[in-house]
């Protein structure tokens, strides 16, 4: 009995950790972050139903907390608002996987050094 509950454990253990792996190759990724200063590339859409809809394309310069820069594209349902800051989840094989406004109190010490240059 004991050693099927060892087995049973190891194996929960072996299914969690390969879905932790799982979900960081796939929606994980590095923080950047990035300073909205002009209009996205407005690209009008058709969905398979007919219906009209915009989407916002941005393609600029984004800083990590260690103040390293990278060219990132990313989408938006909606013109994002100037002087906005955002927190770009960067992913190597998706691209932005997520991205959220964050106030510029909370910006790591380099990205927002980097940020003010611009």
């Amino acid at each position: 009995m004991k050693k099927i509950i060892g087995v049973l454990i190891g194996l929960i253990f072996i299914v969690g950790a390969a879905g932790y792996v799982w979900y960081q190759s796939s929606y994980g990724g590095q923080s950047y972050y990035v300073k909205i200063v002009e209009d996205g590339e407005k690209e009008d859409i058709k969905s398979d139903t007919g219906e009209k809809f915009a989407l916002y394309h941005y393609k600029q310069t984004a800083y990590n907390e260690n103040g390293m820069s990278k060219v990132i594209k990313y989408t938006a349902d909606h013109n994002l608002r100037h002087d906005a800051y955002l927190k770009l989840t960067y992913n190597n094989v998706k691209g932005v996987t997520n991205w959220q406004e964050v106030k510029s109190k909370d910006l790591p010490q380099k990205a927002a050094e980097q940020l003010v240059k611009e």
